[in-house]
């Protein structure tokens, strides 16, 4: 099955320190605090968009895990995956994409986030041995 012209398949990353989870706060639309990640270009794969997207927006090179999550969205014509990943370099700092970044713990997330943010970090929570598949 092909996705149509015009569906966005965006890519995002959990990236932890001390059992805190790493979120950017976007310099874009809402201003949203997310993961880190973004979209896929033409030419690249979906791991390739989300290393690139990463070192971008926070100037960190990492690795990835396992695959979390698919969700599909619908009303957005979308496509996000998420998966867990690990730092292997560079040094954490904001870019013209993100105004800040930083870690919080599951207990004190920021408020200001897209609606489907929580069912996704509940998913990264529950550690699945399989990537859960869902409709946002």
């Amino acid at each position: 099955m092909a996705l149509e012209k015009g569906t966005i398949v965006a890519g995002f990353v959990f990236l932890c320190e001390g059992g805190a989870i790493l979120l950017v706060k976007q310099n874009y639309g809402q201003g949203y605090w997310s993961l880190p990640g973004g979209e896929m270009e033409q030419g690249e794969s979906i791991e390739q968009a989300v290393i690139r997207e990463v070192k971008e927006e926070t100037g960190m090179d990492i690795c990835l895990g396992r695959l979390i999550g698919v969700y599909s969205k619908p009303d957005e014509c979308g496509l996000a995956l998420t998966f867990k990943g690990t730092v292997v370099g560079g040094a954490l700092r904001a870019s013209n994409e993100i105004s800040e970044a930083a870690y919080f713990t599951t207990d004190s997330l920021p408020q200001h986030v897209r609606p489907h943010f929580y069912q996704r970090v509940r998913d990264f929570q529950d550690n699945l041995p399989y990537a859960v598949v869902r409709t946002q």
